[in-house]
């Protein structure tokens, strides 16, 4: 168990030592770029080392499927608009699959399994835990979308209402597809209460290795759009957004007493 978090914690640094460097290079350079993997793949490990923890192989076949799934998505929506807006990846970010970056559906299975993570123990129902983690997973997009635009990664040439230039039905879209991820991921993932009895500690282990994850992503990007993206807005917005989900997903958290009887 030890070696397993010292990966996740291991590659959870190397993410936010990423995370810091950004802004120490100037915006479309190909340093941003190599760091925008670093942060992504960083987060990833850590994300599914943290997963390993309470469901060993099936932490990887949850991430192999949402990666598979939100790529198709992807494929989708980049051509007929649906369920995100009409948006167009350029050349920067490779390899692609159908036109669309791996690395975005890193990014799609990284936040998944970050929040799934976090709602390892609520006190919710399993529809409750699927809205309330997609909105968190809606909630992270409220940074990725502006810094990535800015970043000239992709694209948009969606009419109507927008946020910073972000159509608002692109945040309808991430909460639909974060839904379907998160409802795919919860059926992949259910505890196997019988081989993981005698060790209640993993679970809390790996939720607190996710909401490190969570925490460390709200607070570097809030301070990062205050900071060097100059957008005050995006960053008071983000830090609501996701420190709201935060607040709202630990006071759903079920007594430690509740989680070892249910163990």
């Amino acid at each position: 168990m030890l070696s397993v978090v010292n990966l996740s914690r291991s590659a959870g640094l190397f993410a936010i030592a990423a995370m810091v460097a950004t802004p120490l290079f100037g915006r479309g350079g190909a340093e941003r770029r190599w760091l925008a993997y670093a942060v992504v793949c960083g987060f990833f490990v850590a994300a599914v080392s943290a997963h390993w923890l309470v469901s060993r192989w099936r932490s990887i076949f949850a991430a192999s499927v949402v990666m598979i799934a939100s790529l198709a998505v992807e494929v989708v929506g980049s051509r007929t608009g649906v369920p995100f807006g009409e948006y167009d990846y350029g050349s920067v970010l490779q390899p692609t699959l159908f036109g669309v970056p791996v690395l975005v559906a890193v990014a799609w299975a990284m936040i998944t399994l970050v929040v799934h993570g976090m709602l390892a123990n609520s006190s919710r129902s399993s529809f409750g835990r699927v809205v309330i983690g997609a909105l968190a997973i809606t909630a992270w997009d409220v940074f990725l979308d502006p810094q990535m635009v800015g970043e000239g990664y992709w694209t948009w040439s969606q009419p109507g209402p927008a946020f910073r230039g972000i159509p608002l039905v692109n945040y309808g879209g991430w909460f639909t597809t974060a839904v379907v991820m998160l409802a795919l991921t919860q059926v992949i993932l259910r505890t196997d209460r019988s081989s993981r009895a005698g060790d209640v500690q993993v679970v809390p282990t790996s939720q607190q290795l996710s909401f490190v994850i969570y925490l460390v992503l709200t607070v570097l990007s809030t301070i990062g759009f205050v900071f060097f993206f100059d957008d005050a807005i995006v960053a008071v917005t983000g830090l609501i957004a996701m420190g709201g989900s935060l607040i709202i997903i630990r006071r759903n958290r079920r007594q430690p007493q509740a989680i070892e009887s249910a163990a």
